[in-house]
């Protein structure tokens, strides 16, 4: 009795615990957990030492798992810091992490469902098929099974993205147009977006081969435009709406570059030089928005590689340029203010394309 007096002692008295168990019926166990199994977690707590003992002695107790309720583990910055990394670079010291947290999926405070995630991104960052499908199986694993929500928010994200990435393209732009009709969370809405923005490039691009001169038909100019004003839709939609996500806004501004080239690249084979030209310059434009807004994303060197390729003639155009005069000459001042409401379609740069190919 005495014994087990003293142990709980201990446990209060343990302020600097490694871990902290939130038992069912209130009480909190301090201490270092060892060990773990389905029925039982074994946690190592200091006693009281009066003697000054180096090391301080130390004892062990096996609580039931089904008695506890929560853990709080002992905070990192190092594990905090490479999971807000989760680059390639990271994949030793979250493959780690994941080894000896994965046993806590399930226990609410746990990192483990966040730690999956990180491990995921740094896996499908590597652009390697069997990574990508291990990071499918973390993905789903944390989607059906983390205590938290906004971990499987994140997984849900990081599951298309994997999908894609393993082969199962159809599937996932499937799912996400269910997701984007479903969903309010910014992470799932903006990969849904992008997915669905792939899907519809690829359609115009098919749509531009099989009538390249869909100018003078009728029937399929309405077409043409759908596709394409709906693409620069869905790339555009992280940069006017979500800017503060860099990389997702960054690669959404390049993929509307891809299409502006694309229309551009069209708008010479059906002999339309007025068109070609402004098309042009939007992709001249918005690369230069991805050097001006998103200088550290990977999408910065093809924006650069992009501009370098263009004769000077080209390069001397330049919108943001022109804004600034017109708006000077007029004794306005410029001030740069997203949406105000996400009813507002975001689609500014398509307008502009319609009104110069009327001309």
């Amino acid at each position: 009795m005495k014994y087990a007096l003293l142990i709980l002692l201990a446990s209060s008295l343990f302020c600097q615990a490694a871990d902290l168990l939130e038992l069912k019926n209130g009480q909190r166990r301090p201490g270092k957990i060892v060990s773990a199994d389905e029925k039982f977690i074994r946690l190592e707590i200091e006693i009281p030492n009066p003697s000054g003992q180096v090391p301080p002695p130390v004892a062990s107790t096996a609580i039931p798992r089904a008695d506890v309720q929560a853990i709080d583990f002992a905070p990192s910055p190092d594990r905090e810091a490479t999971i807000h990394s989760a680059a390639v670079k990271d994949l030793p010291a979250l493959e780690t992490y994941w080894s000896k947290f994965s046993l806590w999926l399930e226990m609410p405070h746990s990192p483990a469902g966040s730690i999956a995630c990180a491990l995921g991104n740094a896996l499908l960052a590597t652009k390697e098929r069997p990574n990508a499908k291990r990071a499918l199986e973390l993905f789903t694993l944390v989607e059906e099974k983390a205590w938290q929500a906004s971990d499987k928010a994140r997984a849900r994200e990081g599951r298309l993205r994997a999908m894609t990435a393993t082969g199962k393209a159809a599937q996932a732009i499937e799912e996400a147009k269910t997701l984007a009709a479903e969903t309010e969370d910014p992470e799932i809405l903006i990969e849904a977006n992008y997915l669905m923005a792939q899907a519809t490039a690829q359609e115009l691009e098919s749509f531009l081969k099989e009538n390249p001169r869909w100018n003078i038909d009728p029937y399929v100019i309405d077409e043409r435009h759908k596709l394409q004003n709906r693409a620069l839709e869905l790339y555009l939609y992280p940069a006017l709406f979500f800017g503060s996500e860099k990389d997702k806004a960054a690669r959404g501004l390049w993929g509307a570059v891809e299409i502006y080239r694309l229309s551009a690249k069209n708008a010479h084979v059906a002999n339309l030089p007025e068109s070609e030209k402004s098309l042009t310059n939007l992709a001249m434009e918005t690369s230069r928005d991805i050097i001006t807004l998103y200088p550290a994303t990977p999408e910065l060197k093809l924006a650069t590689d992009f501009l370098a390729s263009l004769t000077p003639d080209q390069l001397a155009i330049n919108f943001e340029n022109e804004a600034r005069e017109e708006l000077a000459e007029s004794g306005e001042t410029t001030s740069a203010s997203p949406p105000s409401s996400p009813e507002i379609s975001p689609t500014p740069k398509t307008e502009r394309v319609k009104k110069n190919e009327k001309k």
